[in-house]
Order: structure tokens, then sequence, then C-alpha cells
């Protein structure tokens, strides 16, 4: 349900800090909705409790989640139907071809502007210095984590893909160790796994990292290092390839910063395929 239909159902249970936290919050969605509990409550000249208060009124557990709510009335509409009848009607009797591609094209030139090579190279030197690379995500991003890991391995890193049963994850959890990273896959929502296992990273001096939709950036507690970029406005196609191009960027940038080994690696396997291609 939209911020505004919420609101509206709590009409007579508004305070005076409520209403202006409203104000604030819908004036300028693109702004507001990146801001702090504190950094919105100082806009609306209210105590930060009073946006706690007001986002649990709202049904959220606290400021963080309103802020996500936010995000994906910011970023598109949640409901899979929905999203595929806004492009649908947004396409009208354009190439789909076309369309496609100018999308791609005019997203991925936005994405050098969202994420810096500052980031990148953190992230990759994080990457090189771990024992160990776990990797997390759900639905349509799975994809992608699947492709990093391949390629990580290919350079010789340990990696592990997290299980998405709680019961099952804390076994893997329990492996990890200080400077491991962490690598977290976000798009258009964050699994409510994503901050507990952040929580614990942190909690044992591992390296997180969120790789998707800006949604990452609201995330608490937050990731050490986020690679978040835009991949189109309402209605228009939410493919997979801004993401995969940050994850191209990241193993590029890893082979650059450790060429000696995973060129070395690279060699190993060459060798490896062909001895085992020679005894078939």
């Amino acid at each position: 349900m939209p911020l505004c239909d919420l609101v509206e159902g709590l009409d007579e249970r508004l305070t005076e800090a409520d209403r202006q936290l409203i104000g604030v919050l819908l004036a300028n969605p693109q702004e507001t909705a990146f801001l702090s509990t504190n950094e919105v409550a100082e806009r609306a000249a209210v105590h930060p409790a009073s946006a706690v208060r007001f986002a649990r009124k709202l049904g959220f557990d606290g400021y963080p989640a309103l802020r996500a709510k936010l995000q994906m009335e910011l970023f598109g509409v949640s409901e899979a139907a929905e999203r595929m009848r806004q492009r649908i009607k947004r396409l009208g009797t354009h190439s789909v071809i076309k369309t496609l591609v100018d999308s791609e094209i005019k997203t991925l030139n936005r994405l050098p502007e969202q994420v810096s090579d500052a980031d990148i190279v953190a992230a990759a030197r994080a990457v090189i210095q771990a024992r160990q690379t776990f990797l997390f995500a759900v639905g349509h991003a799975a994809a992608l984590a699947y492709l990093l890991e391949t390629r990580l391995g290919r350079l010789g890193y340990r990696t592990q893909m997290l299980k998405h049963v709680a019961r099952d994850m804390a076994v893997n959890l329990l492996q990890a160790r200080a400077k491991d990273v962490f690598i977290l896959f976000t798009l258009n929502a964050v699994n409510p796994l994503a901050p507990k296992i952040i929580k614990h990273a942190r909690s044992i001096g591992a390296v997180s990292i969120v790789i998707g939709d800006p949604i990452g950036l609201t995330m608490q507690p937050g990731p050490d290092i986020v690679l978040a970029a835009s991949r189109g406005a309402e209605g228009e196609p939410r493919s997979l390839t801004v993401p995969m191009t940050i994850c191209n960027a990241l193993t590029l940038q890893i082979s650059r910063l450790d060429r000696r080994k995973t060129i070395h690696n690279l060699e190993l396997l060459d060798d490896i395929r062909k001895k085992l291609e020679a005894a078939q």
C-alpha cells in the first residue's frame, strides 16, 4: 500500500509531529528517501523519537523500514503484475528491442555517477585480502551471485553461497572469520536476513558489500561498501545489466590489482581443462 494511503488510514491518530514529518517526507521524495532518522527529524523540527513512533504507527518496525518503503515507491512499484502493466503501457507500439536497448544505454551511462572507482577498488581489495567470500542473493539476483561466484572461483578465490534458511545459514556464518567478505545482492527489496548477515559480519570483523538497487543504501546496520545504482525509472524495464556490470567491474579490478595470482590461476585452469578433455 502506498505511503499516502497508509497515512490516510491513520488521519485521526496523527499528531502534529506526525503531520510535520509527513510534510517533509512527501515534499521531495527523491531527497527525503535517503535521509537518516535524525536528518528527517531535524527537517521536520521534531525529536528523532517522534520519527520512530510515526514509523511504528504506520506498521513498520522502525524508521529504516519506513525509509525502505519510500525507496520502493521512488524506484518502482512492488507488485510484479503492476510493473509489467506499466512497462507494456510505456512501450506502446514502439519496437521492443530498440526500447530495451535505449533503456539499457541510458541506465548504464548513469552508472559511473552512482558507483565510484574508489568503492570498486575498496571492494576488490577486500576480496583479495579475504580468506573466503560469502555470497547471498534471492530471486533474480541469484543469477548474478552464481555468476560472480563462478568468476571469483576461476580467478582462484574461495567462495561460498549462503543458504536461504536461517538454521542452515548459521552453519555458513560459523565458518566466517575476520577480514572475510560478505557480498549481498539487493534488487527491489531488502531481504530480512540481509541486515542480520551484515550485523554478524560486523561483529566478527568481516567486510560487508552490497550490490544492487539504491534501496541498499537504506539498510541498517549499513554495509561497509555499497555498490548501488538505479536500474531505470518507474515503468522502464529493470534488467540485470546494471548490477551485472558492477560485478564485471569488480572482477576486472581484482584481476588488475592481483594480476600475478589471477593470471597464474587462469593458466592452471586451462591446463586442468586440457588434461580432463584429453582423458575423455
